[in-house]
This record gives C-alpha cells, sequence and structure tokens, in this order.
C-alpha cells in the first residue's frame, strides 16, 4: 500500500511540474506540508523527492529546500488522465485494485500522458457526502485539464447503483470520456454508457467451479459478501451454468450471500454438508478458511476463488484463484481511452482481457 500512495503523490507533484503548476525554478510545498496534504509519513514525501531528483525534475537537499529544474530530456504529457475510484474504509477490493493503477502508471511514459490519482477513501455511507466528495475530485481533475478518466465503481454500500450512475451523470455533465475498469455500473444484462475493460466474470465463474467438478466434487456453494460489485453476481452465473452442465440442478441454498464472513456461514456449510466453495474474491476465502479452522478444525474446508491478490500465495494456505491479468487490463485500458478520446463516435465496447486459473493448496488439488 505503500509503494502506491508513493506512486500516487509522485504522479501528482509530476504534472504539476509538467503542466507549469510548479514553473522553473519555484520551491516544492516542505515534507511537513505534503504529508499534512496527503495524510502520509514524510519518509514517504522523502522517497518521493528522492526519484523526483534522480529523474531530473527537482533539486536539492533532503532536509532543505527543494526546486523545480528542467530536465534536458523532458518528455511533454500527450495527454493528462485521472483515475476515479471512490472505495469505503470496509472495500476489501482495494488492493487488488492499487495493483492495477500502479500498472496504468507505469504505462506513461511510453505513451506520453500524465496520471492524477485522488484517494478517495470515504468514511461515510451518507449517498450525498460520497457524491460531494466525488464530483469535487472531478471538478479538481477539469482545472487541470483532464483528458479521460478511468472509473472503477463503487462497491459494498447499499444504494451503490444508485451512486455509480449518478457518478456517470457528472462525467457526463463535465464532458469527461471515461474508461470502466474491471466492473460495470450496471447490473446484468444492462450495460453501462462507457467502454469496459475487465476479464469475463461468468466465464471466470464457470471456469472455477468446474475446477471442482473435474475432482468429482458435487456440492458446491458459493460465498460472497453483500453489496458486492456486479462482477460477483456475474461469477454467479457462471457458478450456475458450471453446476447445470454438470447436472447439478438444485443448488438454491448453496448460493450464500452474507453482510460478514462469520459463524454462521461456517454453520450452514456444515448443515448443508458443503466442504467445497467458490468464494467471491480472495479476501472472502481467506476469511473463511481462517475462521473454519479457528470454529471447525477437523472439518477442512477447500476453496477457489478470484483475482490473485498479492498476499493469494502466501498464506498459510495458498489460495487457488482466478488471476486478474493487471498488466493487460492497464495496457487495454490506456489504448481503449486514447481511442476513445481520439474518436468519441465509436460505439461502446465491452473488452475482455483473458484470465487465467492459478491452482494451489486451498482447493485440495
Amino acid at each position: 500500500m505503500m509503494a502506491n500512495k508513493c506512486e500516487q503523490i509522485y504522479q501528482e507533484i509530476l504534472l504539476q511540474i509538467k503542466s507549469g503548476i510548479l514553473d522553473c525554478n519555484s520551491a516544492l510545498p516542505s515534507s511537513s506540508n505534503l504529508s499534512t496534504i496527503y495524510k502520509t509519513s514524510r519518509p514517504t514525501i522523502s522517497k518521493v523527492f528522492s526519484r523526483l531528483k534522480t529523474e531530473g525534475y527537482i533539486e536539492g537537499k533532503q532536509g532543505g529546500k527543494f526546486y523545480v529544474r528542467q530536465p534536458k530530456d523532458q518528455q511533454v504529457s500527450k495527454y493528462i488522465f485521472g483515475i476515479l475510484a471512490p472505495r469505503l474504509e470496509q472495500d476489501e477490493s482495494r488492493m487488488i485494485l492499487d495493483s492495477l493503477y500502479s500498472e496504468i502508471a507505469s504505462l506513461a511514459n511510453n505513451y506520453q500522458f500524465s496520471l492524477l490519482w485522488a484517494g478517495m477513501l470515504t468514511k461515510s455511507q451518507d449517498i450525498q457526502s460520497i457524491l460531494n466528495d466525488v464530483e469535487r475530485v472531478i471538478i479538481n481533475y477539469t482545472k487541470n485539464n483532464i483528458n479521460g478518466i478511468f472509473f472503477t465503481p463503487l462497491e459494498f454500500h447499499p444504494y451503490a447503483n444508485i451512486i455509480n450512475k449518478r457518478i456517470m451523470d457528472y462525467l457526463t455533465l463535465y464532458n469527461i470520456p471515461c474508461i470502466l475498469l474491471e466492473r460495470d455500473y450496471c447490473v446484468f444484462p444492462s450495460r453501462g454508457k462507457a467502454d469496459l475493460v475487465s476479464i469475463d466474470n461468468i466465464a471466470a465463474g464457470y471456469v472455477v467451479t468446474n475446477h471442482f467438478i473435474e475432482q468429482k466434487n458435487t456440492r458446491i456453494a458459493f460465498v460472497s459478501k453483500s453489496d458486492s460489485a456486479n462482477t460477483v453476481a456475474l461469477r454467479t452465473i457462471g457458478y450456475k451454468q458450471a453446476l447445470y452442465d454438470a447436472g447439478i440442478t438444485k443448488i438454491n441454498d448453496w448460493i450464500i450471500q452474507v453482510p460478514q464472513i462469520d459463524e454462521k456461514v461456517i454453520n450452514q456449510l456444515a448443515k448443508l454438508n458443503i466442504k467445497h466453495v467458490v468464494c467471491g474474491n480472495d479476501f472472502t476465502a481467506m476469511q473463511l478458511i481462517s475462521l473454519n479452522q479457528r470454529i471447525n478444525p477437523k472439518q477442512k474446508l477447500f476453496t477457489i476463488s478470484f483475482d490473485d491478490a498479492d498476499y493469494a500465495g502466501h498464506l498459510s494456505t495458498p489460495l487457488s484463484t482466478y488471476k486478474q491479468p493487471l498488466a493487460s487490463i492497464a495496457l487495454t485500458a490506456v489504448e481503449t481511452l486514447i481511442q476513445r478520446i481520439n474518436n468519441s463516435t465509436l460505439p461502446i465496447r465491452t473488452i475482455y482481457v483473458n484470465g487465467e486459473l492459478v491452482i494451489r493448496a486451498s482447493s485440495g488439488a
């Protein structure tokens, strides 16, 4: 998370340098001031200063003032992009998404863009408070002459669909091209009014479920958190289809959607005599395995999930999971946004990037 915070601050200061907001010979704000603005530590700001100095954008010494200088080989940005990613404190997908945003940032030089990456963690559940925060970020982006936005719709909020549609209304109002990252803001089968780059979540749900079926398992549950992103609903469709194709049709009690993973879920699985579980994402799988080991250690649970988050392969029980191809999603999203900016008359597109099944210990294989 710290590395991602460094990248966010680096990109924002670099944009201010390249756009002339911080012009040649301007003094940068102190590390103390920046740590307050970005709500981070001084060592994090020091790392940003060190990188900017190494790359020739600023000069000065740690502990003193840093000044902007014009590097001889400075590349002028052709585009200014922004990331719009409202999230709640309990948003468990933040790690995989921050990794995706870092992949996008890494493409900035090759595709001649600068990236604004505003942190949008909100502690409030109030709809209007969230929308006010979002509009404030969008207005700030427009002041920086933004060319386009990568938008990851909000999840884990009971009115997420309403909020996300209002956000899209703002982007339309301010005439900002948008690429939806990883998820749509509309419930299937409806489709949003923006290009979408993601994995095929229905196919992914089918693939992971079929892995259990190929192991001759016929009682397979699907466990997810309430108010999850629309991607989880799509994964459930794939799960159902895989079971149906295998001749397994009586599954109504096997789809378990709960506000939190707790003892009730473990007891429900035991009551259903289910040992094999498809989880809505890696975080849910990690919670389920850990909780089961404490509550019901004699009854082993086997899981398979989605994302392949950074921690997935490093747990005491490494997770079998459907890997999100973050580098490919980032590359495709950048190229798609550039195409959209240069030709606004293109039809709305849904672009699927192939993921991959990663088998580890959690699925019992």
